[in-house]
């Protein structure tokens, strides 16, 4: 910021009656350029010299309509820098994380604006290329669906949207320039997304009733919003078999749910012991599901493939209700899958006493879960062990976390040593590698 504000004061004193900050030369003479061409030059030795760093530049000035948007790049040799402004006062400057000096003008007078072409420091001379273009920009018409918009933009936007047919619609905001985030409000309907789209694209898919809309460009958190994006509104058919909300679970079923801000509750009823898998999939949420029941209390983010969420574990006899929700804001298509199996023996966990090892059996992304009962308070040592895996405890009492650890048995073994008190914990026995499973026996003793 000190450079930005130093380089204005130089071109300041180009713009304005010489004084002794500024030493004049050939450089001071502005000379014209116009969009669609290119000027080409070089910072020498003679060139207008700043004498706050020590850098030199060269003046170039472009006529612009009011709310026209003009591109300028800077290529060639020279280590350089960009500057716009109207009338003495700072328009934009280039960034100078990167590599090749660009900016973008968006004209908010029409008039005569200066644009500075400038060395980084005092030691940066050479010739260069400026590149004026000028950028086809969002005209602030309603978007309808089908339609696909460019624009510019270096603070938040709103675009009026309006749907004539209820039906089921996808909005994409995407952009090279900075993270895109995507808000979008209306007759029943306030949703915002990140991510949802590819890499750092933004999507909302949502069913839209006939109305008038307002989307909301902007970037994440403290990113520079400074540069291009695109705005696409299209029509979007319902998967097959249709979306669901809810409801009841078939053991080997998968279900299309659409999350718009609110979980969906699903419910299974197992017969027998079963080990259970439950797979949230999501391209434009982070699912995040959420298992109770049974004394279960169990939630995954990314235990899945990428954002992907998973729960696999033994669940005793009983009703299960199984929460679909998001871990961040949005609005999308997601999947749910139900699997359940016959339990092999030796596998889920059970229940755990003092001085009396187990041997158990650890199937890959399983969490096994076993209950231990205290009838005084002591300090007592949980241990893990196995050859086959890398081990991992947590112990916990009423839903709440009592203790984790990872290698705290020496080797890839997992050890809890502490003081309890009376009462009935719950200890689940992992890999840290979700994946791998294995034999591990699992003891508890008192100190």
């Amino acid at each position: 910021m000190k450079t930005v504000h130093t380089l204005a004061l130089a071109i300041a004193l180009v713009l304005a009656p010489p004084i002794a900050a500024h030493a004049a030369g050939p450089g001071d003479a502005a000379e014209s350029v116009t969009l669609g061409t290119e000027r080409r030059g070089e910072i020498t030795s003679r060139s207008s010299l700043n004498h706050q760093d020590g850098s030199r530049s060269q003046l170039y000035r472009i006529d612009l309509r009011e709310g026209q948007v003009a591109s300028f790049k800077l290529e060639g040799a020279l280590r350089g820098r960009l500057t716009a402004f109207h009338g003495g006062d700072l328009v934009a400057t280039s960034n100078p994380d990167n590599e090749a000096a660009a900016l973008v003008v968006r004209a908010k007078r029409a008039g005569s604006y200066t644009i500075a072409v400038s060395g980084v420091d005092a030691s940066a001379y050479g010739p260069f290329t400026l590149q004026a273009a000028a950028i086809d920009a969002y005209n602030g018409e309603t978007l309808r669906v089908g339609a696909a918009i460019n624009d510019w933009t270096d603070a938040r936007r709103q675009l009026p949207l309006r749907i004539d047919e209820a039906g089921f619609y996808t909005i994409d905001m995407l952009s090279d320039d900075f993270d895109s985030v995507l808000k979008l409000d209306g007759p029943g309907v306030s949703l915002s997304n990140d991510d949802g789209g590819d890499g750092s694209n933004a999507r909302i898919s949502a069913r839209l009733a006939p109305g008038t809309y307002t989307l909301t460009a902007e970037g994440y958190g403290s990113d520079r919003i400074n540069g291009m994006y695109q705005i696409r509104v299209a029509a979007r058919p319902l998967p097959e078999g249709g979306l669901r909300e809810g409801g009841a679970l078939e053991v080997g079923s998968t279900v299309t749910g659409l999350y718009e801000g609110t979980a969906h509750a699903y419910t299974f009823t197992l017969p027998a012991r079963r080990v259970v898998r439950i797979d949230m999939r999501s391209e434009e949420i982070d699912p995040l599901l959420h298992l109770a029941g049974q004394g279960v209390e169990k939630t995954d983010d990314d235990g899945g493939d990428n954002l992907d969420s998973r729960i696999s574990m033994l669940l005793e006899p009983g009703a299960y209700t199984v929460r679909a929700d998001a871990a961040s804001a949005g609005a999308g298509l997601y999947t749910l899958a139900f699997a359940a199996s016959e339990a092999p023996d030796n596998v889920g966990g059970g229940t755990l006493a003092a001085g009396r090892p187990a041997e158990a059996m650890l199937l890959p992304g399983m969490t096994d879960r076993w209950t231990l009962s205290l009838r005084s308070a002591g300090e007592y040592a949980i241990t893990m062990q196995s050859d086959d895996l890398d081990s991992y405890l947590r112990l916990s009492r009423d839903g709440q976390d009592v203790a984790t650890d990872d290698d705290g048995g020496g080797g890839l073994n997992a050890r809890i040593a502490q003081r309890l008190d009376a009462g009935t914990y719950v200890v689940e026995a992992s890999s840290v590698d979700g994946d791998t499973g294995g034999s591990y026996r699992i003891s508890l003793e008192r100190r």
